[in-house]
């Protein structure tokens, strides 16, 4: 199975192209090329990370942490993507209020730093993602698919960090 998140080896879009387009245009990509392919793909992953936990968690006690830890992402996303929705509906009313915006765009690098911690934890526990030798199709499956999900969401990251907060304050 394929996750739609897997990172190209190359970006088909510049940091440059992303600074030419305006906010809306911005704000729509953003939804479609991060939220809801995020989304979808956590369903698509999460019994596949079960499965693994199942089936070789007492031989490799860190699985239910990566669980865990997984988990604990989603959660991070799901709020993290719903305060940026609301941002993104609430745009015209928030950039009029400039401490209010401060407080929102803090708000949402606050859940970047999240999304680090317990990035850098599962890698951590994986060994760099790196799954045991003779690993069945399954947890190899699950490895590559958290490292792909993790330089999906690196990019992200950079996405709101260096264009998208930038067009919002102007």
């Amino acid at each position: 199975m394929e996750f739609s998140y897997q990172a190209p080896e190359t970006k088909i879009e510049t940091e440059e192209t992303y600074k030419s387009w305006d906010l809306a245009k911005l704000m729509t990509y953003t939804k479609k090329n991060y939220h809801q392919k995020i989304e979808t793909d956590i369903k698509d992953l999460m019994p596949h990370i079960d499965k693994v936990v199942r089936v070789h968690g007492e031989s490799h006690p860190h699985l239910p942490a990566v669980r865990n830890l997984f988990l604990q992402l989603v959660t991070e996303l799901d709020e993290h993507f719903k305060k940026e929705n609301n941002l993104f509906k609430s745009i015209a009313e928030i950039k009029a209020d400039a401490t209010k915006l401060e407080f929102e765009i803090s708000s949402l690098v606050g859940n970047q730093l999240a999304f680090e911690s317990v990035l850098k934890n599962i890698s951590d526990l994986t060994n760099e993602y790196t799954a045991p030798e003779g690993s069945c199709r399954t947890y190899n499956l699950v490895y590559d698919s958290l490292r792909a999900f993790s330089k999906k969401l690196n990019q992200y990251e950079n996405l709101e960090s260096h264009v998208l907060f930038d067009k919002i304050r102007a």
